[in-house]
């Protein structure tokens, strides 16, 4: 067994799936095996390097999970989601066959972490500023309903109306940092989602936003320093901190918010503690 081999299977016994740092590393396989500290880094380096293990930031590992691969798609380096078929699978080719720039985002992409999965769902699609009226004109002559840039109120009256189909938000930027080949990364999806819900954008309750949240924080390889980051694009990086740190309290942030969208979200995790 190599020495690598040896020191994964310590850490996932004494670790398992808690995320951990590196002194955390060293101090255990020096304990275990009499490893020097540079020995242990290197040990991380190379089970980072072959997929075994992520690192989430500075200094901040989790083991990966081993899991069986069906049809999906990569939204990240180390998660995979399903994409739900249907029309939602139906937009995503006529927008990629159109040569329009998007990406899938929100709960469409973590949609199996939903606590009840409605009948119907609204699905947000990002696209690039000035290619929105394609889209939307493209989408309807297929007969998927899709609303450009709508407000709230402007989707629970397309939901009253059609009744028996999904709704597609379409809304524009002129960036679309952690798109990977049409879908958002999961850390992009989560800061989406939040976003969208908690400022009343989309008819989607912060309870289920954080039972959502918290689910994929304690169960996914979350790059935290992506997440982060992609929260601070939007203006609500302290809270996205906030709500990571109630998860994992060992993580390296400030996590302080009495933002009150994040105490409705902190309070639906609660109950799943």
């Amino acid at each position: 067994m190599k020495w690598e081999d040896t020191a994964l299977e310590i850490l996932r016994s004494e670790l398992n799936s808690r995320i951990f740092r590196a002194d955390d590393v060293f101090k255990l396989l020096n304990k275990k095996k009499g490893y020097s500290r540079g020995t242990a880094y290197r040990i991380l380096h190379d089970l980072c390097k072959k997929g075994l293990m992520e690192r989430l930031g500075r200094g901040i590992y989790k083991i990966l999970k081993t899991v069986k691969l069906k049809e999906t798609v990569i939204v990240s380096a180390s998660v995979t989601v399903d994409i739900i078929p249907g029309s939602l699978t139906k937009a995503r080719d006529l927008l990629r066959n159109k040569g329009i720039e998007f990406m899938l985002t929100g709960g469409s992409l973590v949609y199996h972490f939903f606590h009840h999965l409605p009948k119907r769902l609204i699905h947000l699609i990002y696209v690039k500023k000035g290619s929105g009226e394609v889209a939307v004109t493209l989408l309807r002559e297929a007969e998927i309903r899709a609303l450009l840039n709508p407000s709230r109120s402007e989707i629970n009256i397309a939901l009253e109306n059609f009744p028996e189909r999904d709704i597609f938000v379409i809304r524009e930027f002129m960036e679309l940092p952690g798109n990977i080949d049409g879908n958002a990364s999961i850390e992009r999806a989560l800061v989406d989602l939040y976003f969208e819900s908690t400022r009343k954008r989309i008819p989607f309750s912060e309870e289920e936003t954080g039972r959502i949240l918290s689910k994929v924080l304690r169960t996914e390889p979350i790059n935290f320093s992506h997440l982060l980051m992609l929260a601070a694009r939007r203006g609500i990086r302290e809270e996205m901190e906030a709500i990571a740190k109630f998860v994992h309290p060992e993580l390296p942030i400030k996590g302080k918010s009495e933002n009150k969208y994040v105490k409705k979200v902190v309070k639906a995790m609660e109950v799943l503690r």
